[in-house]
């Protein structure tokens, strides 16, 4: 099989690569929802024990190995890869094929091309999506602000979403139709105090491609007091978005993000009572790569700054 790709059996129709990543046949992309059907798969529970042991395993790793060297340059110059990123991914991908071995998996370290992505989130069955280190930056300059993100998908609809700081032992869970918690207890967004976008604190990222962080800079410029409260910049899409679910910040966005930035931490805001869409308003499922996160009640006039800052996608140049 091209691509690097060897068989290893066929399972309703996909193609399994080595550690467990499967991919299915094209057959026209399927976007995915964060909502769906009211009853969860009976596995659901179950899903969101493994995924939380998962993230705890990756971040033990990341705590004992903050401020690891860069072995590696992405696309662009500021997005960076450790040796830790993919030891990480290994803990959780072991961790979850322990307990599952036929669900699929996508991580950011293994997926390998755009297309091999889209078929994965195109497919059915259970998918782990999944960013071992989210803030690589932070994490490389021994700053701990970085998080594991792991979001689990059936048949294309988000039932489970686990984001997990481990420099502050702080595990954000969320289930379908259940609510969203921190570690146990549970948390909602800030609508009831932060009515308006005055009184907001709004966050947004610097991301490596200059395509998309021109927008976020941009918008961020539009949003300085007193056209809100303040502006922040975590450096770590998953956390921000946790945040948002716990009322710590009232909104996030970024023009470009993959799947595994964005999948658990979608799941959380909403559970957690707020309102994901991409930067024009259109609800988010899995594969938008524009998000806009907030506590709903801000929303529509975040969407309109954006709009006016022209940031609601990636830069044309």
């Amino acid at each position: 099989v091209s691509g690097g790709l060897r068989r290893k059996g066929r399972r309703n129709g996909a193609l399994r690569r080595p550690g467990g990543l499967r991919l299915r046949p094209p057959s026209g992309r399927r976007l995915a929802a964060v909502g769906g059907p009211a009853e969860p798969p009976p596995e659901t529970a179950a899903v969101l024990r493994v995924a939380e042991a998962a993230a705890r395993a990756a971040g033990l790793l990341m705590v004992a190995k903050v401020g690891a060297e860069v072995v590696q340059v992405k696309d662009y110059a500021a997005d960076l890869l450790t040796a830790v990123d993919t030891e990480c991914e290994e803990v959780i991908r072991k961790t979850v094929f322990e307990a599952f071995e036929d669900h699929a998996f996508l991580g950011e370290e293994s997926v390998g091309s755009r297309e091999a992505m889209d078929a994965l989130i195109a497919g059915a069955g259970w998918l782990w999506v999944v960013d071992p280190i989210d803030g690589t930056t932070n994490f490389v300059s021994g700053q701990p602000m970085s998080a594991v993100s792991i979001g689990v998908a059936f048949n294309g609809t988000l039932y489970a979403g686990v984001i997990y700081d481990p420099f502050r032992d702080e595990l954000f869970s969320a289930s379908l139709g259940a609510g969203a918690s921190l570690n146990g207890a549970p948390i909602s967004i800030s609508a009831a105090r932060v009515p308006t976008l005055a009184n907001a604190v709004v966050a947004s990222g610097a991301p490596p491609n200059p395509r998309s962080s021109a927008p976020c800079f941009r918008a961020m410029s539009l949003l300085a007091p007193p056209r809100s409260r303040s502006v922040r910049i975590l450096g770590t899409a998953a956390i921000s978005l946790a945040w948002v679910a716990c009322g710590r910040l009232d909104a996030w966005f970024e023009p470009d993000l993959s799947p595994w930035d964005s999948a658990a931490g979608a799941l959380l805001v909403r559970e957690a009572g707020g309102r994901v869409t991409d930067c024009e308003g259109q609800e988010y499922v899995l594969g938008t790569r524009p998000v806009c996160s907030s506590n709903g009640k801000i929303h529509d006039e975040l969407l309109g700054v954006l709009a006016e800052a022209g940031a609601t996608q990636l830069d044309v140049t």
